[in-house]
């Protein structure tokens, strides 16, 4: 093979080696490191939150009614229970343990009893020795007066004639003028005044004021 034929081949694959290379570099992308670049990723997380609405709980609680009632007394006659005496009114409690009356005829218009006084009944002076402590034998309200016991000399609140006087039947009441009385099985007799004063008695307690 000639010079020139030689250089000729020589040339020919110099050229071709070349356009190898070339070819090589543009799918590359990276003449320097040959690494095959790709498009940028970007990653993006969407999150999305969700808020239940709240729920408000309302409690109404409703108070029983009440059913008490408060039961008044039913009136008596006066004229039933009258002494001899004007303005006078006698009257028993249904077991007879004490004798009352309303005395409306003095000054002083009273309300009062005789009977079994409780052992916790205060002492009060004598009727005929007032420097001498006894035991009570009455319990009286007079007029403005609070309630208190009493040393009677003499029976006032039995009827004059020494007649018996008749019962006043529990739930009734007895009023004459400002002064009313009325028996309950289980609290005993009361009597009391339009002024706010007046006594409850029984064979074991009582109360005045």
């Amino acid at each position: 093979m000639t010079y020139t034929v030689r250089a000729v081949l020589l040339f020919a694959a110099v050229a071709m080696v070349a356009g190898v290379a070339g070819c090589a570099r543009s799918v590359d992308g990276s003449p320097e490191t040959g690494a095959v670049a790709g498009p940028a990723t970007t990653s993006a997380t969407s999150s999305a939150v969700t808020t239940a609405p709240k729920t408000t709980t309302t409690t109404t609680t409703t108070a029983p009614r009440s059913t008490a009632t408060t039961t008044t007394p039913a009136p008596a006659d006066p004229q039933a229970f009258a002494g001899t005496a004007a303005g006078s009114y006698y009257f028993t409690t249904p077991s007879t343990k004490f004798h009352c009356a309303i005395l409306t005829g003095g000054d002083l218009p009273t309300a009062g009893c005789h009977g079994p006084m409780p052992a916790s009944a205060p002492k009060v002076p004598g009727a005929g020795a007032s420097g001498t402590a006894v035991t009570p034998n009455a319990i009286e309200v007079t007029g403005g007066r609070p309630g208190q016991f009493a040393s009677a000399g003499d029976p006032r609140f039995y009827p004059l004639d020494g007649s018996a006087a008749p019962a006043l039947s529990y739930g009734r009441a007895l009023q004459v003028n400002d002064l009313t009385c009325l028996v309950d099985e289980a609290a005993g007799v009361t009597c009391r005044s339009e002024a706010g004063h007046g006594f409850t008695l029984s064979d074991s307690a009582f109360r005045v004021w």
